[in-house]
This record gives structure tokens, sequence and C-alpha cells, in this order.
């Protein structure tokens, strides 16, 4: 009876431990029901969510087919009890590939150790908790999944995901488009034609909360103080003076979701305020024959504009986590699976959900506020007649009165309060978008609304 073969196992870096779970693998995989999809992209041919910390990829029937595993650190392992060694130290090494020279060398201890040649080592802890993936995003042309990560950057392709750009960093934002990638932390913005290397293009004033890719050169960027957007060379310009939350560019119509209503814009023309916010977290784009627009979060919403807004029936009537379009048909993550949707309807006038249901509100009236007052004199002409034994005449008195005295509200006081309006009536905006999902029974919900819609109206 000849002796089992020596098996020597080498630790691979944790960041290639993506690659044991295929993304395009065969075997559908069982979620448990509490780990809910709380992101949704859809790429050329396969859908992605982001599940419980791990990517999933669906095919365009909606079937299950794999994922890259949990972004997160491997447990401690556990002492076993050491076997007989069949070989001595110095050939361990060298069925390893490693120089029997140099027993000191981590490779060699781990190898060593896992023979029994060795005492077995208290395992390092690691300096930092699991990898938490934070968003994803998906190449629309190819079946690409960009992993917005606690660690970097992570793409999925060819059935597996491996660390792509940024190790180490904190990625709180990524966006795909046919322009390319754009990835954020919570100081810099990166971009990437989707094979090259990411590269810084423009450092950030305030933390991003949503991306969106405009083109080859341009990137749209959305914090809790405003839209900017960022061009060649890092120039950066003041797109929307308000906070955002959600982004997207579909077919060169741009749409900011804000506290105080939905804002639409097309190319270097200024943002308009296309109508109240239906209630929804994230929008993403659709076809033009259909729905330009879906806004999923709560409830499910089309549209063609930005503007008028169709509820759709989720099935089942369960809240729609996120939603994507694919191959024509829109996919809506409802709990821990995608489900279709498939009765795409025309949409139909303005729909302003929710009860009660309420009239839009015109923006703020801070331009008087903000712009600057000039003290205009008083103008008093007067014509004197005069007379004299030798000639008459007229003569004429200009007199400029100006008034002194303290100002009711200096300059600065105004922008200070016209900034104060505008943070406020964005707060109470955003309460009331709150509101206005129904997650559960509240019976005084509709008198809070009522309440915020007065003094939202108060402050106009």
């Amino acid at each position: 009876m000849q002796p089992a073969p020596v098996r020597c196992i080498r630790r691979l870096p944790s960041a290639l431990l993506g690659a044991a779970l295929a993304i395009g693998g065969a075997r559908p995989l069982h979620a448990a029901t509490a780990e809910r999809i709380t992101g949704l992209a859809a790429g050329a041919s396969r859908l992605y969510a982001l599940r419980a910390n791990r990517v999933v990829a669906f095919d365009a029937a909606g079937r299950e087919l794999g994922g890259c595993p949990r972004f997160e650190a491997p447990p401690p392992e556990r002492p076993h009890p050491s076997a007989a060694p069949a070989v001595d130290a110095d050939e361990a090494l060298r069925l390893a590939g490693l120089p029997d020279d140099d027993p000191d060398s981590d490779e060699a201890e781990d190898v060593l150790e896992d023979e029994g040649l060795a005492p077995r080592r208290r395992r390092r802890t690691p300096d930092q908790p699991g990898v938490v993936a934070r968003a994803i995003a998906a190449s629309p042309d190819r079946d690409d999944v960009w992993i917005a990560t606690s660690a970097g950057i992570y793409r999925g392709r060819d059935g597996a995901c491996r660390r792509f750009a940024l190790p180490g960093r904190d990625a709180v934002a990524v966006a795909a488009g046919n322009g390319g990638v754009a990835a954020a932390t919570e100081d810099l913005l990166w971009r990437s034609d989707g094979d090259g290397a990411l590269r810084v293009v423009a450092g950030l004033a305030a933390r991003p909360r949503a991306l969106a890719i405009i083109d080859a050169e341009h990137t749209l960027v959305a914090s809790a103080d405003d839209v900017v957007e960022i061009g060649p060379f890092g120039v950066v310009w003041s797109v929307l003076d308000r906070g955002s939350d959600a982004l997207a560019v579909c077919g060169g119509t741009a749409l900011a979701l804000t506290g105080d209503g939905v804002w639409t814009w097309q190319g270097d023309a200024p943002a308009g305020r296309a109508g109240d916010r239906p209630p929804v977290r994230t929008v993403s784009c659709g076809d033009a024959a259909h729905a330009r627009f879906i806004g999923a979060g709560g409830g499910l919403y089309t549209s063609p504009d930005g503007a008028a807004w169709r509820e759709e029936g989720v099935p089942g009537d369960r809240l729609a986590g996120d939603a994507a379009q694919l191959a024509g048909q829109i996919w809506v993550a409802v709990g821990d699976r995608v489900v279709p949707l498939d009765d795409v309807r025309a949409p139909s006038p303005a729909f302003w959900p929710g009860p009660p249901a309420l009239p839009p509100l015109p923006p703020l009236a801070t331009d008087r506020l903000a712009s600057p007052l000039f003290p205009w004199p008083q103008l008093t002409v007067v014509f004197v007649e005069q007379r004299t034994p030798l000639r008459d005449g007229w003569s004429v008195v200009l007199l400029l009165g100006f008034r002194f005295g303290r100002a009711a509200v200096a300059g600065a006081d105004r922008g200070q309060l016209a900034a104060e309006l505008v943070r406020r009536d964005a707060a109470l905006a955003d309460e009331e978008q709150r509101l206005s999902i129904p997650t559960d029974d509240d019976p005084s919900r509709n008198a809070r609304l009522r309440a915020i819609r007065q003094e939202r109206e108060a402050l106009r």
C-alpha cells in the first residue's frame, strides 16, 4: 500500500478568491430570504444584483447564474491535529517549488506548518474587517460589472470578480456607460475607458452621493450640496445648486432627483424643474419607445421625460428595491430575486403618487434676496426764473438726496437668509418624500404630510 501523496498548499491573496465562483456559471444559487437585493444593473445580456454583500448574475430570462463570493475577510483558521509527516522539511519545500535553503520565509513557514513540520503560529488578525460592497454599475455595451467597495474597485468579467483599481481606498460610488467608467472616493473622481487604469480627474469638495457618465470626457457628480459636471482637464462647473441622491443620463437628457423635485437638462442648457419627485430612491435608463426613465425604491414608476410619471404594478404588490431594463424588459428587484414587469404600458399623464395628492410648488423666490441692492438716490429738479433790470433768464437746480441710516438687512445677511430658506425647504421636501413612500400603517402620516406642505408653502 503506497502512502497518500503529500499536498502542499500555498495561500493565495484574498483578492484572487473572487475567481472561486464564476459570474457566468451555469449552476443556480439560492439565497436566504433575508438577503434582500439592494442594487440592480443591466449589462449587454446579463443582469447584475448586489445582494447581501455579494454580486449575483442573472440571464435575460431571469435565471440566476452564479456570483462573486461575499466581500469579507475569511474567518480565522482553527488549529487541527497534525498528521505524521511523510517527508522531511527540505523535500516538502522542493515539492512546493520553494528553495530549501530559506526555511524562514513566510511562504516556506506556511508550507512547513501545513505539513506538520513546524510549530503552528498564531494567525495574524486582519488589519481591517471584511470588504463592504457599496454600489454596482454595468457597462451597457458589454457584460462587465463594476463594484465599488471599501477596499477599491472590483470588476466582474469573463466569469470572475477581480480587483481592478484603487486597492485600499474606500470607493463610495461607481458609474458605467458607453463613455467609460467613473469611480469616486470621498474627495477624488477617477475615470477610465473601461480597459485602462483609473486616473484622477478632479478633486471633490463634498462626499459624492451619485455619479453619471455623460460621454468619454464629462461626468456628473451629485453631493448633498449640489450637482456639478466635470470635464476635460478637471474643469468643474455647477449644474444644479441643490443636492441630489440619484442621477441618470438617458438619450442625451440628464435627470437628477432632489428633495424639491425632478430636474432635467440637455447639453449646456440650464437645468429646469420638470415636476415633483415620485416616491423613488433610484433612477435608471429605459428605452425611448416606452419609458426613458425608470424610478424604483419603494414603488416603481416610469417616465418618458422626467415630468410625467406613471406608477407600474409590482408583481405581488411588494416594494421594489431597484429596477433595470434588459432586452426591452424591465426587471424589478423584489426581496432576494428579480421579476419581470411584463406589461410596459404607454405613459399616461403626469401622476403624483401618494395620499394626499399634492400640487407642485413653484421654486423659492430667493432672487430678491441674493441679488445686490443699490441705494438709489432721490432726484429733485428745480427750475428757477431769474429777472433783473438788465436780463431775464432761467436756472436749473438738481438735488440728489441719499437716505442715511442702517439697512433692514445687510447684503451678507440676505445671502445667509436665502441659503437658510433653501436648506429648510430641502429638508422639508426630503421629509415629505420619505412620508410619501408607504412602508407601514401610520395613521398620522397624512396629517404630517399636510403640515409639511403648509410650511413649504409659507416659505414661498
